[in-house]
């Protein structure tokens, strides 16, 4: 009777240490399987990169562009009267910065350029001088842009001095798309030089409605294609529209999915030489 009772107790035992280890392993996966999920869930559907252009003249909104918590890009003149302090106050609030270089347009007065700049009467060394002057003042600068410079744009001699010098540098040419008949593309697959370039431009009014529409237009394309690239500007431009804009629909564009990022970072995710 006591042998019979002790097979009934290791028969039970061993019902009782299967039955355990199936929950055990039932509950392991669950819990990696939601791990996997929560995982997917905080994986960006897409990446928002921001430059704002025109910093160095003391620009309207510099200290409120400044003061947001996201990461973005400041372009930064590097002939004005504003520069210096400017580069300090940039690198100060942490953000990223490049050559926001003046260059000639098809349109628009030359003084929009400023007195210095890329301008197509100038010999390939007079253009190489300038910019090298630009890098050197812009310290620490990822890259450059161009401000204005649709003529530049569409100039394979002058361009190509520009992109020589930013791929001597290892460094990034962004096309701020002020021409559809830019030929950055072709220069810098010459080069090997890490290109990108605009999707949208944010302001160029006074309308915060405006610049909310178009910050979620660039944030539906980061959503749509993986990546978006916007251009916004401190001064009369956009300002602190803009910085209030950003703040107001930040929160909003992450809970879409979208991460915003630097130009550096960016790099990292798309590079138009590949396309």
């Amino acid at each position: 009777m006591f042998f019979v009772l002790t097979k009934k107790a290791i028969k039970n035992s061993l019902l009782l240490v299967c039955l355990f280890i199936c929950v055990v392993t039932v509950s392991a996966k669950l819990i990696n399987r939601r791990a996997i999920l929560a995982s997917s869930a905080n994986t960006p559907k897409g990446h928002l990169a921001i430059i704002i252009d025109d910093f160095g003249n003391h620009g309207e909104g510099t200290d409120e562009m400044l003061a947001l918590d996201i990461p973005f890009t400041a372009a930064i003149m590097p002939f004005s009267e504003g520069t210096l302090e400017d580069i300090d106050k940039v690198k100060a609030a942490g953000k990223e910065i490049i050559v926001h270089m003046p260059m000639e347009s098809l349109v628009g007065k030359k003084s929009w350029v400023g007195d210095k700049g890329i301008f197509l009467n100038m010999t390939d060394d007079e253009i190489k001088t300038v910019v090298e002057e630009a890098f050197s003042i812009v310290d620490g600068a990822v890259g450059l842009n161009n401000h204005m410079g649709s003529a530049v744009m569409e100039d394979e001699r002058a361009l190509n001095v520009v992109v020589n010098q930013v791929a001597d540098r290892g460094l990034i040419f962004i096309d701020s798309r002020t021409t559809a008949k830019s030929v950055s593309k072709k220069l810098c697959e010459s080069r090997d030089c890490s290109l990108l370039g605009r999707d949208v431009f944010l302001d160029s009014t006074d309308d915060i409605c405006v610049v909310k529409k178009q910050l979620m237009k660039a944030a539906e394309i980061a959503v749509k294609n993986g990546n978006a690239i916007a251009i916004g500007h401190v001064g009369p431009e956009g300002g602190k529209i803009t910085a209030q804009a950003i703040k107001d629909l930040a929160p909003e564009i992450e809970k879409m999915g979208v991460e915003f990022v630097t130009i550096t970072e960016m790099k990292e995710f798309t590079n138009e030489n590949d396309s």
